[in-house]
């Protein structure tokens, strides 16, 4: 069977069509009395790149040919006004041709369809994470909500309402609830849960320290200080801070709500006071 030569994978073609292509661009090379050659410069290299990718010998042969056409015709337009004129009708007829193929792709391009409406659970959703990622830093202007009741200027007063997060009371003035309060929350809760789980390990370690000490008595080898005495006073240091803890967190709710009294007071007398004037 008969070889099927790519001129691409030649080396004497390659060569070839480089040398044409580098001689090309030198004749290019423009001055103060020919500026113009730089769109030709331009218009050689388009086409090198068009071109490249042929496989086809006939098609090749053609390609090579019309490059040494105009390898000539650059040539002797330096000294030849009716070939500059020629190059110059060339180029006009490229910048046209780019033109219209560039309008005719602008017209065949698809319009792109309207977007799809979020349905209503899809709504609620972004809604949501927009509220969440707003909120993760508390506010640097925010002010403690125990510094309440704040004048509103005329604004309608929302009462917070007295909320027990397992035991961690926290106001709530309106739904959906900001991402800091839940961490805040959230920290606290996992610190009195470690306290919890420490004081309950210290018990047991307590067990064995009381048979350690048990067994000095017994073999005579007493030590100081006794074996129970370190881990009786991590437990009971344990056991403090989760007192002081939860005394904090009574202390926490009363002073709630005592602000939610207050809101109530203050939005009673607000109703009152707008009543009166109409």
């Amino acid at each position: 069977m008969h070889k099927v030569l790519v001129p691409k994978h030649s080396g004497t073609h390659r060569f070839a069509c480089l040398s044409l292509y580098r001689a090309l661009l030198q004749q290019c090379r423009s001055s103060t009395e020919t500026a113009w050659l730089d769109e030709t410069r331009s218009l050689v290299r388009q086409n090198f790149r068009k071109y490249k990718i042929l496989q086809s010998p006939s098609q090749t042969v053609h390609a090579l040919r019309a490059g040494y056409e105009a390898l000539d015709l650059i040539s002797s337009s330096h000294t030849n006004l009716q070939h500059r004129e020629r190059i110059t009708d060339i180029i006009t007829q490229a910048k046209s041709q780019r033109d219209k193929y560039a309008r005719m792709q602008k017209r065949s391009q698809p319009v792109a369809p309207p977007p799809t409406p979020l349905t209503p659970k899809a709504a609620r959703k972004a809604e949501s994470i927009r509220f969440q990622n707003e909120t993760s830093r508390r506010h640097p202007d925010a002010k403690s909500v125990l510094d309440r009741p704040q004048f509103l200027g005329g604004k309608k007063r929302h009462v917070p309402v007295l909320v027990n997060a397992r035991g961690l009371p926290f106001l709530r003035f309106k739904k959906p609830q900001p991402r800091n309060v839940s961490s805040v929350i959230r920290t606290k809760l996992n610190n009195r849960w470690e306290w919890i789980q420490r004081r309950d390990r210290l018990k047991v370690d307590l067990l064995f320290a009381e048979d350690e000490e048990i067994w000095d008595r017994m073999t005579g080898s007493k030590d100081l200080p006794a074996w129970p005495e370190n881990t009786e006073t991590a437990i009971e240091d344990v056991k403090g801070k989760i007192n002081n803890f939860d005394k904090q967190t009574k202390d926490l709710a009363q002073k709630m709500w005592n602000v939610v009294l207050a809101e109530r007071a203050m939005a009673a007398e607000e109703a009152a006071t707008e009543q009166s004037e109409q």
